[in-house]
């Protein structure tokens, strides 16, 4: 993580939000926060998020709903599921629907530092492939530019 990353915490409980935003305290992170998944759309409309933190329900809907909203043929923002009923159901269908990990409240510092290092890894990887399919890319161009002229 060279510059801040964009995280969001959608959290409705405050003992989550507070404890989450301690630990995210001191990295290279740039923490925004929302109550409801209608916050969670907001801001993820007007910001670069790189890692969403989520409970599991909301007023008005669920963490189905958010990561409806971020896994699109586009873009695969990862999403973090906190558990705080810690039932293994909820995990099994969390990680099928395509989050990233899920992680059980109350949440311990060195599981979310090693979930964001494991998220800057892939990101780094995905990076790494297009870099190593840019020179072929640029080579073929060179190419059939020359061919052209």
């Amino acid at each position: 993580m060279d510059k801040p990353w964009d995280i969001l915490v959608v959290s409705a409980r405050l003992e989550n939000k507070r404890a989450l935003l301690r630990i995210l305290q001191g990295l290279p992170v740039s923490a925004f926060t929302a109550s409801t998944v209608q916050q969670a759309h907001e801001v993820l409309s007007t910001h670069s998020i790189r890692v969403i933190f989520c409970e599991e329900n909301f007023i008005d809907g669920s963490y189905r709903d958010v990561l409806a909203a971020v896994h699109t043929p586009q873009t695969r923002t990862p999403l973090v599921l906190m558990l705080s009923t810690g039932e293994w159901e909820e995990y099994v269908e969390a990680m099928s629907l395509g989050a990233t990990e899920a992680l059980r409240c109350p949440l311990q510092p060195t599981d979310v530092e090693l979930t964001l290092i494991r998220v800057a890894r892939e990101h780094e990887g995905q990076i790494d492939r297009a870099v190593q399919k840019a020179p072929t890319t640029l080579a073929n161009r060179a190419a059939a530019s020359s061919a052209a002229n």
